[in-house]
């Protein structure tokens, strides 16, 4: 999980957004990655991407007075991470989140298409992981 947020911060940087962090530690050591869209300008990047079937939360950075002024958008990685997104996927995502937010575009449809390779929800064992497990639970009962 970690270390898809920090693949998703470092593209993001690369890709030209404003990450927060600390570049040295990779911007992040939780699942979620910060970025800085300007001065009041979280809210409406926020729905921009919604309205691209991106979904994040705008946040107020230290600087901003609170969320009527929220410059930033805070993005986790959990849920896609958990439909098999990778590093690698995640700095394919960096890059539709700047045309959207930095560029202007309507990435709708090619998003929608992204989105359809990640349909299966993976848990933290799956099939010959789980089995052996799932024996010795059995055994107990």
């Amino acid at each position: 999980m970690v270390a898809n947020a920090r693949a998703f911060a470092r593209a993001l940087d690369e890709a030209g957004v404003e990450v927060a962090g600390d570049r040295k530690l990779g911007w992040t050591e939780t699942h979620q990655v910060v970025v800085s869209v300007g001065y009041g300008k979280g809210p409406e990047a926020a729905r921009r991407l919604e309205e691209n079937n991106i979904i994040v939360n705008y946040q107020a950075r230290p600087q901003d007075e609170g969320f009527s002024a929220a410059g930033g958008l805070r993005l986790g990685v959990s849920e896609m991470t958990r439909f098999g997104m990778e590093e690698d996927d995640f700095a394919e995502l960096a890059g539709m989140i700047r045309s959207v937010v930095l560029d202007g575009k309507n990435l709708k449809e090619e998003v929608k298409k992204f989105r359809k390779r990640f349909l299966d929800l993976r848990y933290c064992f799956t099939g010959s992981d789980f089995a052996p497990l799932e024996e010795k639970l059995h055994a107990l009962i």
